[in-house]
């Protein structure tokens, strides 16, 4: 990010933080009915939750804090747990005010203990839940990514590339949070997969090189018979994206630029192509995100596969006789309650969709996390494609 990018990001990431704070202390005062001397210091325990939500963030963009810091690492782990635990309760607290008004509870005169229970007693109790549930969404968060072994069925497929593999990482965010030791075992356990190509999908770190080059080592371990491909992800571009493809490289990972590669078996050839992040040119004219352009080749190619962060790359590489995309991006909302928002809102959260009768998409869940450190119901992944012709 550039200094005014990183003002910008400041700004609207301070007025967010203090406003979420803010109308989660007015939905909890209203609803235990605190006296004045109780409600002052449950703001102020909201405003220094939103100082610390804001101040891990700048300290570790703007300042570039080193992540080998243990006060550091403290600061970022307690503001990015209590900005999950905010989003939770808000999110809860703000569906039983939705419930209650719906159902029209909070007309009912209800009186002494009854109103008491119905008010300050379930606060208590989705109060103790929320808390429970982040804690749970923890302990999901800080285990080993779950393999999924997905069969994909691809009609252009030649039979003699039958059951070739592709291990796919997405949204590793190797960064604040999330370090070196996690992805050596990442790294170890694509290894023991032994995939014929590995694919790292986008978000793979948050964080500059500087800061972050020693916590990537773990990657100089892969190894794959066709090689070893990654594609930006929108988090690339906060970090410097140009500054990470030329790492990358440096440490034998093929980088894709809107281009592509063919596999060849006997006469039978299929292509492998990546493009840059959906939003890439918004940070680099020269990063506009083009499937179409990543799809040309001079080769005669029966099968057309896509690296593409962000599903939304789908609109366009529908039309470019793509087959099969993986994309990552969405974390499948990465933990409940918003695993339900994320569902309604977007047309392909997790798993594999059919795009049209050519084109078909996976979208893996991420393999880390961003942000709070939760995956409450939506488990970490690694996927193992097994590509199979019909």
């Amino acid at each position: 990010m550039s200094n005014n990018q990183l003002l910008k990001f400041a700004f609207i990431f301070s007025a967010l933080s203090f406003g979420i704070c803010l109308l989660t202390y007015s939905l909890l005062k209203r609803r235990l009915k605190l006296e004045k001397k109780k409600s002052f210091w449950l703001l102020m325990t909201f405003t220094g939750i939103a100082i610390l939500m804001i101040s891990g963030p700048l300290a570790y963009r703007y300042g570039q804090a080193s992540i080998e810091n243990i006060g550091q690492q403290a600061l970022q782990f307690a503001q990015y747990f209590l900005m999950g635990w905010v989003a939770m309760t808000l999110l809860t607290f703000f569906a039983l005010e939705v419930v209650q008004s719906f159902l029209g509870i909070l007309a009912i005169p209800f009186k002494g203990e009854k109103r008491i229970f119905l008010t300050e007693g379930v606060t208590k109790g989705l109060i103790a839940a929320t808390s429970a549930a982040t804690l749970g969404g923890y302990l999901q968060a800080s285990a080993k990514p779950r393999i999924d072994k997905v069969e994909v069925k691809l009609p252009m497929l030649p039979k003699s590339f039958d059951g070739f593999t592709m291990t796919q990482i997405s949204d590793v965010h190797i960064g604040p949070l999330l370090h070196k030791e996690f992805l050596s075992g990442v790294v170890d356990d694509i290894l023991a997969l032994d995939p014929d190509v590995i694919l790292i999908s986008g978000d793979l770190v948050d964080g500059t090189v500087e800061q972050l080059k020693q916590q990537v080592e773990p990657l100089r371990r892969l190894k794959a018979r066709e090689g070893v491909y990654f594609c930006t992800g929108n988090h690339e571009y906060y970090s410097g994206a140009e500054e990470w493809l030329a790492h990358l490289e440096e440490m034998g990972i093929h980088t894709f630029r809107n281009s592509n590669t063919v596999f060849t078996r006997g006469n039978d050839k299929i292509l492998l192509g990546g493009v840059y992040d959906f939003t890439g040119g918004r940070y680099l004219d020269s990063h506009i995100s083009d499937p179409v352009k990543a799809a040309i080749t001079g080769e005669n190619v029966s099968c057309k596969i896509l690296m593409a962060h962000n599903p939304f790359s789908t609109t366009v590489a529908a039309t470019a006789d793509w087959n099969y995309q993986v994309s990552g991006h969405t974390h499948a909302g990465q933990f409940y309650p918003f695993a339900f928002l994320v569902k309604l809102a977007l047309k392909y959260s997790e798993g594999l969709y059919q795009v049209n009768d050519k084109m078909q998409l996976y979208v893996n869940r991420g393999t880390g996390f961003w942000g709070p450190p939760n995956r409450l119901g939506k488990p970490s992944e690694i996927t193992h494609h097994i590509l199979r012709s019909t």
